[in-house]
């Protein structure tokens, strides 16, 4: 918490606390100073939240209360949330993605029993073959949620056709991909211009690579680009593989399960093909029985 006081002209006078710690200012520099310096409300009565100016030119988001005192003003300045940000952020980004996915393929018996699946593979692969940080696992995770959110735009009696699709159809669900990256793209305008204190930049990008990109194939002949090698984000990588583990292994109404070992040499034969070799090898390296044994794990839990 830090006090600033103001005067009757409207100065900032005696600064009490850290304020170098939340704004990057030493007491000095902004002695003197009009508070409007900092933003034209500071010094208006009440609890208010502000964006104000730090000394590197970024503005954060404060707390400010201020309250009049024999001709003077005290302000108390506190973050909205300080060391806790960064979990908030992605608190917030999981319950929009979560809804998202859920509305894109609503009608799926089988959608949240796969998204929850999907989720420990990302998770495990990040951590134990990627060894990224909690953040950065979180990211992943949360990107993984909306790798379908396109499907949203594709008729139902084509995404769940019991039969084979005509070419023509089969072309139409490829637009997923870049539809995707489209209403992720509208999605996060309107989270950057009302709520730019929950928008975390990196997790948006990956999102929108990985919905573009999850079909993309090594050797490039993938879609919607046609990308390839380490050219596909890797983030779009990790989730193509543990989209097509999970598709393969489970039962689905137009296809039975496979059993791990035939998963396992399909996963072998598009090694370098479809998959990214480095993380294929991972996988094909790991104890197979592990994989169902993940697959029914109570959910985890994604933070920051």
């Amino acid at each position: 918490m830090v006090e600033l006081e103001i005067g009757d002209q409207g100065t900032i006078g005696a600064v009490r606390g850290d304020l170098e710690s939340i704004l990057g200012f030493k007491p000095d520099e902004i002695r003197g100073l009009p508070s409007d310096f900092l933003h034209t409300d500071l010094a208006k009565p009440g609890l208010h939240t502000l964006w104000m100016r730090c000394r590197n030119g970024e503005p954060t988001l404060l707390h400010a209360f201020a309250i009049h005192i024999e001709g003077r003003t005290s302000v108390y300045l506190a973050p909205v949330f300080d060391e806790h940000s960064l979990e908030v952020k992605f608190a917030y980004q999981s319950a929009l993605f979560r809804g998202l996915a859920f509305a894109a393929e609503y009608g799926d018996p089988e959608l949240l029993n796969h998204l929850a699946r999907v989720e420990r593979y990302t998770i495990w692969i990040a951590k134990d073959a990627l060894q990224w940080s909690q953040a950065d696992v979180a990211r992943i995770t949360l990107a993984a949620y909306v790798h379908d959110v396109g499907k949203s735009a594709i008729p139902r009696e084509i995404l769940y056709k019991p039969a084979r699709l005509t070419p023509e159809e089969y072309r139409l669900v490829q637009t997923h991909t870049q539809k995707g990256r489209d209403v992720l793209t509208q999605i996060e305008a309107y989270v950057q211009q009302e709520c730019a204190w929950l928008y975390d930049e990196k997790g948006w990008q990956w999102a929108k690579d990985v919905a573009l990109h999850h079909h993309e194939n090594w050797d490039g002949t993938g879609y919607p680009v046609g990308v390839s090698g380490e050219s596909i984000p890797l983030v779009a990588r990790v989730v193509k593989l543990v989209d097509v583990l999970d598709a393969l292994l489970e039962a689905r109404p137009y296809k039975e399960g496979w059993p791990l070992e035939k998963v396992r040499r399909e996963i072998d034969a598009k090694k370098g093909v479809e998959f990214d070799p480095y993380l294929a090898e991972w996988l094909l390296a790991q104890d197979w029985n592990l994989i169902r044994e993940i697959a029914c794990r109570s959910p985890m839990r994604v933070e920051g």
